[in-house]
């Protein structure tokens, strides 16, 4: 199932990048599997908001950030995961395009932002779940 598989990376990389943040973030392979980590955690959120949009008929978002903004605007996260993602996405963007390179405080920073990606989570799992409840007819929504 898509939805699971793109939970199960999010939760993944995000521990992965939370164990780097334990380590000498200096050494430049720590530095580097750690962005790497975090890029692939964004992403991986960036496609599940996309499921959501898709899912939701939200609308056709042509940005990563309005997607966030889609599922702001229809209460499936909030102001704060909203802003969050806004800079996920930013520094995100750091890494994909290296317009800069990326300072070793502003990895940090990414890696504890990703804390935010379990609101996402949380919204995509409970969404599916009352999915599911409607297809199989059930009339508790709790």
């Amino acid at each position: 199932m898509r939805l699971a598989s793109i939970i199960s990376r999010i939760e993944r990389h995000k521990e992965k990048a939370l164990e780097l943040t334990e380590k000498d973030v200096s050494d430049y392979l720590v530095f580097n599997s750690l962005a790497m980590e975090c890029f692939q955690a964004v992403n991986s959120a960036i496609e599940l908001g996309e499921f959501l949009v898709s899912e939701n008929n939200l609308g056709l978002p042509s940005t990563y950030r309005e997607i966030f903004e889609l599922l702001y605007k229809n209460k499936m996260i909030s102001r704060e995961t909203l802003n969050d993602m806004k800079r996920l996405v930013f520094l995100r963007n750091l890494i994909a395009h290296e317009y800069y390179t990326i300072r070793e405080e502003e990895l940090r920073e990414m890696a504890d932002l990703l804390s935010c990606l379990d609101e996402l989570v949380e919204t995509a799992k409970k969404l599916n779940k009352n999915r599911q409840k409607e297809v199989r007819g059930d009339s508790d929504t709790s």
